[in-house]
């Protein structure tokens, strides 16, 4: 199965790390428990481990759930400290993340929004 995040979907961080052994009940809970957040609504869930060696990306994509788990071969994610960041980032947020970049120390322009 192949999934697209359009640049609209929203994405939300939950700093605090999650206990991957939950699985899809566990991770949809952490949605709501932790962020505040209806997954079934859209958007994107991203979720470390305790120990910073795995990333989880959580969404619902209208017919089911999706979980992806990214496990690093070798180091650790850069992670925001517990409360530290928004709830939502943005895609490029994301991307620098996977690769192992520090999207703490990223400043971006606001999306541009056509008016009128």
């Amino acid at each position: 199965m192949i999934f697209q995040i359009a640049m609209q979907n929203k994405i939300f961080v939950c700093t605090e790390p999650l206990d991957f052994r939950s699985g899809f009940n566990g991770t949809e809970a952490a949605c709501r428990l932790k962020m505040n957040q209806n997954p079934l609504e859209g958007g994107m869930f991203v979720f470390i481990n305790l120990s910073k060696t795995m990333i989880r990306l959580y969404l619902f994509d209208g017919h089911g759930e999706v979980m992806v788990t990214k496990r690093v071969a070798q180091g650790r994610f850069q992670w925001w400290k517990e409360k530290e960041t928004p709830a939502e980032v943005m895609m490029e947020h994301l991307h620098l993340l996977l690769r192992g970049g520090d999207p703490k120390s990223v400043k971006l322009p606001a999306p541009w929004k056509k008016i009128g």
